[in-house]
């Protein structure tokens, strides 16, 4: 059986989660706000980066991918440590241009590590979660070949929604599909994004209150899961406690042992979605 590393994303808030497998190795992207640039999570944490942002309302932060060479560093250094193969998990490439960034680094690569990469389709946790999927089966001594079918399933084997309290960076930083008809009234809506099947964030409805627009998601995921064998619901947020304890104790009501997970939203995705963004999605797992 080879040895397979997994190298995901730091888009997929992996780090926030209490993960301990050797198999598991993050690369960073960058956080570029005025003058400076951050190296997600290891520079700039959730915890600082939306402090800043509330501190500075005209601050438009950007993201910027690893660089090919960070990319090749790393696969010296995994096969260095005897790794046979590798699965590399990304934001979906509709949102990033780090599955193409990687793809030319496989092709550039010349040692004898087999490269595998997955565009996940997803972001945030739910992309994250894939990579832990990743690793359970690899723990479960699955090979290369039955852990890409699983997960070329998985990841569209879902529904991802995102409230967001403002539009402003989504806009700025050309992040929303279909923008054009919220931008006349983004100050006025607590709108539900979407990701479709292909890994786009699209608008799917506007709603005028915060509460409304979490309503709306608890009752489209409820309705969803309530037929489903098996599931794990996916939690994120850019600093709004309230808003994801609610949609959690929403859920919890109806569903009091479920399995779930939760994580804050890292810096580098938070520079599209600004601050008071909930996410919430579930994968269906009935047939695991």
């Amino acid at each position: 059986m080879s040895k397979i590393a997994v190298i995901a994303t730091s888009t997929g808030c992996l780090d926030y989660l209490d993960i301990k497998n050797e198999n598991l190795r993050i690369i960073r992207m960058k956080i570029i706000a005025g003058d400076a640039s951050y190296s997600d999570y290891i520079e700039m944490t959730s915890e600082k980066f939306y402090e800043m942002l509330n501190n500075d309302k005209s601050l438009v932060p950007s993201s910027s991918m690893p660089s090919i060479g960070e990319f090749l560093e790393m696969l010296e250094e995994v096969e260095k440590e005897g790794y046979e193969d590798v699965i590399v998990m990304t934001i979906s490439s509709k949102l990033s241009g780090t599955y193409d960034v990687f793809q030319m680094g496989k092709k550039q690569y010349e040692g004898k590590l087999n490269i595998h990469i997955l565009d996940t389709r997803n972001a945030a946790l739910s992309e994250g979660y894939i990579s832990l999927e990743a690793l359970r089966l690899i723990d479960e001594g699955k090979s290369v070949k039955e852990i890409m079918v699983f997960l070329e399933k998985l990841r569209i084997n879902r529904k991802q929604y995102f409230m967001v309290d403002n539009l402003r960076l989504f806009v700025a930083n050309g992040r929303l599909s279909g923008a054009s008809g919220f931008i006349g009234s983004m100050l006025k809506i607590k709108p539900i994004l979407k990701v479709d099947d292909e890994g786009r964030i699209v608008s799917f409805e506007k709603i005028r209150t915060q509460r409304k627009s979490l309503s709306r998601m608890v009752e489209l995921i409820l309705n969803d899961i309530k037929e489903l064998k098996d599931f794990i619901i996916i939690y994120d947020t850019s600093d709004n406690t309230k808003g994801i304890e609610f949609v959690k104790s929403e859920i919890e009501n109806v569903y009091p042992d479920y399995k779930y997970l939760e994580a804050p939203i890292t810096p580098v995705i938070g520079c599209h979605t600004g601050v008071g963004t909930v996410g919430v999605a579930y994968f269906d797992l009935s047939d695991n």
